[in-house]
C-alpha cells in the first residue's frame, strides 16, 4: 500500500510505543517523516530512522523538548525544508504520574499539562499554519480523558484537556480542510506501562476492568491512527475513537484473578427463526 506516498507527517513521541509504531506504519505506506522524541531519546531515534531507511523511506530525527513552543516550530521548519510539504501530524508524545493526591505537588501537575496539553496544543498551531492544501492530525488522548482513576489526578486532567483539543480543533480547522481526530487507548503495552504489567497484584485489578483480558499492543492503535490520517477517513473531524479491549464500554459485573484459568464454555448458539 501507498496511501501517503509523497506526504509528510510529523510525529511526536516517536521514540518508542505507539508514535513509534506510527511512524513504521506511515513509512511502510510511502510518508516522509519528522520524528520527533524527548530530549535523551537520540539513541532510540537514530535506530527509528535507521529501520526506516533500510525499507527505502525517509525520515528525520528531532529530539528536543515538546512543551516548548520553540519545538513545535522547530518541527515544522524541518518538514518544509526536508521535504517541501506538511500533510499529517500523529500528536502523540506525553508522559504519565502515578502519585496519590496529597503527593502530587504543584510541579508534577504544571509538568504534566506542559507535556501532555501545552506540546500538543503548540504543535498543532504551528502545523496548521503550514498545511496550505489542508491536511489531517491525530491526536492521543486516553480513555483516562473521560474515565477517572486513582493516582492519575494531573494525568487524567491532562487527558481531559486533549479531548477538548480534538473536538475544538475539529471544528475549527474544518473550513481550512484539516481533519483533527484522536484515538483513546486504554492499557496497552509501553515502555511507560512495562512497570504496571509486572506487578501482578495492579494488573489483576487492572485486567478485570478490559474484556479483551490483555494489554493491547502500540501496532494495534497505531492501525486506528493511520485509518483516521487516511483519505478513507474523510468524513470525520473530532471524532476520538476507543482502543481499548472494551475498557469503557461499560462496567463488568465479574471478576478474575491474575492468574491463567480456563473459561467457562459457551452456551450453545440459538439461531432465530
Amino acid at each position: 500500500m501507498s496511501r501517503f506516498a509523497g506526504r509528510a507527517a510529523i510525529v511526536s513521541g516517536a521514540s518508542s510505543g505507539i508514535g513509534a509504531a506510527a511512524a513504521r506504519r506511515l513509512a511502510q505506506e510511502g510518508a516522509d517523516l519528522v520524528l520527533l522524541g524527548a530530549p535523551d531519546d537520540h539513541d532510540d531515534l537514530a535506530e527509528l530512522e535507521s529501520r526506516i531507511s533500510a525499507i527505502g523511506g525517509r525520515a528525520v530525527p528531532l529530539a528536543a523538548d515538546v512543551s516548548e513552543p520553540d519545538t513545535a516550530r522547530a518541527a515544522v521548519q524541518m518538514a518544509m525544508k526536508q521535504f517541501g510539504r506538511l500533510d499529517y501530524v500523529v500528536n502523540n508524545a506525553g508522559i504519565i504520574g502515578h502519585r496519590g493526591f496529597f503527593d502530587e505537588t504543584v510541579a508534577d501537575f504544571e509538568r504534566m499539562m506542559a507535556v501532555n496539553v501545552r506540546g500538543m496544543y503548540a504543535l498543532a498551531t504551528e502545523a496548521a499554519k503550514a498545511m496550505r492544501d489542508g491536511g489531517a492530525m491525530v491526536c492521543t488522548a486516553s480513555v483516562s480523558s473521560w474515565l477517572g482513576e486513582e493516582e492519575q489526578v494531573a494525568y487524567n486532567t491532562s487527558k481531559g484537556a486533549v479531548m477538548m483539543i480534538v473536538r475544538t480543533l475539529g471544528l475549527e480547522l474544518a473550513p481550512y480542510g484539516i481533519r483533527v481526530n484522536g484515538v483513546a487507548p486504554g492499557f496497552i503495552r509501553t515502555r511507560m506501562s512495562e512497570d504496571r504489567l509486572a506487578d501482578a497484584a495492579y494488573w489483576s485489578k487492572a485486567r478485570s476492568r478490559i474484556p479483551l483480558d490483555r494489554p493491547g499492543e502500540p501496532d494495534e492503535v497505531a492501525s486506528v491512527i493511520v485509518f483516521l490520517l487516511s483519505d478513507e477517513a474523510a468524513f470525520m473531524y473530532g471524532s476520538i475513537i476507543p482502543v481499548d479491549g472494551g475498557q469503557s464500554a461499560g462496567m463488568r459485573s465479574s471478576d478474575w484473578a491474575a492468574v491463567e484459568q480456563d473459561l467457562p464454555p459457551r452456551p450453545p448458539r440459538t439461531l432465530a427463526r
